[in-house]
């Protein structure tokens, strides 16, 4: 995902997702999850968790380019002061 990036946003609307899955597959999912956000880069010959986690991953990839503009623009704010300040 993101270098130093310690978090991520889970949805409340990814439960009817989980519960729609056996117990064995959301558990998979959720790890897959828990890897690729943390760059373990997942691979899976599951064709469920890789459909069911595409849609995740197009949330997560969404996310990420806020949190970096967002990011990007507090850097360059703090900037600002900082440079005012001297």
């Amino acid at each position: 995902m993101a270098e130093n990036k310690k978090s991520f946003t889970a949805y409340c609307d990814w439960m009817e997702t989980f519960e729609a899955l056996p117990d064995e597959k959301a558990g998979k999912l959720i790890k897959h999850i828990f890897h690729y956000v943390n760059d373990k880069n997942p691979e899976t010959d599951d064709l469920l968790i890789k459909a069911v986690f595409a849609q995740i991953k197009a949330t997560l990839k969404r996310d990420l380019k806020k949190w970096e503009s967002k990011r990007a623009q507090n850097k360059e704010n703090a900037l600002k002061r900082w440079n005012k300040n001297n």
